[in-house]
């Protein structure tokens, strides 16, 4: 079901922590939601899950006002970071729990625990499962009430960085096979870019942007954007530096290192990374970042070229 959120305010006594939120999710959307740590993301997923109480604006599930429904009401699943499993029930009981009133609720639970691969912990306590399978029975957990909306609030977070991969795939194919609308909210902008059909970037309780991942990657509409999205995130500088009025911001992919530049710069460090040379460059007493084939050592004097670059 398609969400819209409309001039959402939300203030913690004097401290504003959402201003004016306009958003506008479509029917089976993965949308993730970016931002750093006190940029309000996890307030606005609680808002539309119904528990937290807004000050103003409106909230939409398919079209219908559901700002001043329970969260009971809403048609929503949440899945929280710490997966709020009840310790003392086993995984069973823990699925249970959300449709214990429904006269299907063993074909149910059989049903979902076999799609995601849990079948086999149903008499286990949440203490025995590693951090992975404890996810997948938190999103079972969700999605055994059929929801209309699928919130996620760093989900992956507590789940070791080999296994992640994996997960954010799970998560990715789950959502396509039952066209569950999903908003997803994250702190990991590599996360964000794997995962998400759109995103938008939150800064200070606010929407910076909202766009595909291509989008927010090749044409952030402000600094903070350029320089949060991407590994490395964008280089912002002075463009008076390659004659360039205004700033300009460089991505590491757009630097190349060779032997017959327009410029000419000093080696101040190299990385090796995904079968490349990541090469720091001091020119200008600026620091410029490109990728190179080859590896050249501290010290050593480089040319590079820029093939594009974006102004600010």
């Amino acid at each position: 079901m398609s969400v819209s959120i409309k001039a959402l305010e939300k203030s913690y006594q004097k401290n504003k922590v959402l201003k004016g939120i306009n958003l506008e999710i479509e029917k089976g959307e993965l949308f993730v939601i970016l931002g750093f740590s006190g940029s309000g993301k996890t307030t606005l997923l609680r808002c539309i899950a119904g528990l937290e109480e807004i000050d103003s604006g409106k909230i939409f599930i398919d079209n219908e006002d559901v700002t001043n429904l329970h969260p009971s009401k809403r048609g929503v699943a949440m899945v929280f970071q710490n997966y709020v499993l009840y310790p003392h029930k086993t995984v069973y009981e823990n699925l249970l729990m959300p449709v214990e009133d429904k006269k299907d609720a063993k074909i149910k639970i059989d049903e979902i625990s076999k799609a995601l691969g849990i079948g086999d912990l149903l008499n286990r306590y949440p203490s025995q499962l590693s951090g992975g399978q404890q996810q997948r029975v938190a999103l079972a957990r969700a999605l055994i009430k059929n929801p209309k909306v699928l919130l996620l609030d760093e989900p992956l977070s507590n789940i070791d960085a080999p296994q992640r991969i994996s997960a954010r795939r799970f998560i990715k194919d789950l959502q396509r096979k039952e066209s569950i609308t999903t908003i997803y909210v994250t702190h990991d902008q590599i996360e964000a870019m794997a995962l998400a059909d759109r995103i938008a970037v939150m800064k200070d309780g606010k929407i910076l942007q909202v766009g595909t991942p291509e989008e927010v990657y090749n044409e952030p509409k402000d600094e903070f954007v350029a320089s949060f999205i991407g590994d490395p995130p964008m280089l912002i500088l002075d463009g008076n530096l390659f004659n360039v009025h205004g700033k300009i911001g460089l991505r590491v992919e757009d630097i190349e290192i060779d032997t017959h530049g327009k410029y000419e710069g000093e080696v101040i460090d190299v990385e090796f990374i995904n079968g490349k040379y990541l090469i720091y460059v001091r020119y200008n007493n600026k620091e410029i970042r490109g990728y190179s084939d080859r590896k050249f050592n501290e010290g050593e004097k480089v040319k590079f070229s820029i093939k594009k670059y974006r102004v600010f």
